[in-house]
């Protein structure tokens, strides 16, 4: 029960630093900024992993261990129940909502719920998902332990039920922070939105060849595009200025994440063909 109560404690934390991290994100850009503040809900969100790994997962194996040096039997009765079956419904209704939001969110992006929460860039739907599926393990995990110390006698199974909560937690903090981490470093596009990008630009009949095409995240669902290219010899300055607007409109609309679109146009050819994401 205290390990669950230390995962509660974590979860609680996580949604106060998600809220910030929603808030920031709202901050318009400023010189100091000029892409905006989108980055600082991965920072958030990766701070939240942090806290439910030190606060969940440390504390609840650090109690698991202390707790399996001394046996004895496991106090509590219909409270502790009760208490269990209140959180295992509150954090249900919560898994529904966020896997339904989870599943729409997907559909719109035209994918697999799974690939979704693996690829999305969106820290706080992913986290509140993985979350709420952790707590509902956890809440097994703990019914378990209860319900075999009290067969057995004796506080080892609650122990184990404790460690076990708290490796959960851990792996849970990791597996979250993980691809956050990308995203603050600067991560790519995934490859399938990638190639509709280069398809899009390769196929634009203003330009010859490409010499270099990146697509970064700079915020949840949110890129910038910059590409460098060499254009058809046959156009002018007018026909060129126009070219380019028609395909930066062209990416947008078939990439409604891309927030910006900057085009370097030179002279210059490449020996190779370089495609970087």
């Amino acid at each position: 029960m205290l390990a669950e109560a230390a995962h509660s404690a974590a979860d609680s934390v996580n949604e106060v630093f998600l809220a910030v991290g929603l808030h920031r994100d709202r901050q318009p850009p400023d010189a100091t900024h000029p892409f905006g503040h989108g980055r600082e809900r991965f920072l958030w969100a990766f701070m939240a992993a942090i806290a439910s790994f030190l606060i969940g997962g440390c504390l609840s194996i650090f109690m698991a261990l202390a707790e399996l040096k001394t046996r004895h039997p496991v106090a509590g009765g219909l409270a502790a129940w009760i208490v269990l079956a209140i959180a295992f419904a509150a954090d249900g209704v919560s898994w529904l909502q966020s896997m339904r939001q989870a599943r729409r969110q997907a559909k719109e992006y035209e994918t697999t719920l799974w690939r979704y929460l693996l690829r999305s860039s969106d820290p706080v739907v992913r986290a509140i998902v993985v979350e709420d599926s952790a707590a509902l393990v956890g809440l097994c995990l703990a019914a378990s332990g209860l319900l075999l110390s009290k067969i057995f006698k004796t506080s080892v199974p609650d122990s184990l039920a404790s460690l076990l909560i708290g490796l959960l937690l851990a792996v849970t903090a990791f597996g979250l922070a993980r691809p956050l981490a990308d995203f603050l470093v600067g991560r790519s596009l995934p490859a399938p939105l990638f190639e509709k990008l280069h398809a899009i630009v390769k196929e634009d009949a203003a330009i010859e060849q490409i010499l270099s095409l990146r697509a970064i995240y700079t915020g949840p669902e949110e890129a910038v595009v910059v590409a460098k290219v060499h254009p058809s010899a046959s156009l002018n300055i007018e026909q060129l200025t126009r070219a380019m607007d028609d395909l930066d409109r062209r990416i947008r609309h078939a990439l409604p994440l891309v927030a910006d679109v900057f085009i370097d146009v030179t002279a210059d050819r490449a020996k190779n063909n370089s495609r970087a994401r």
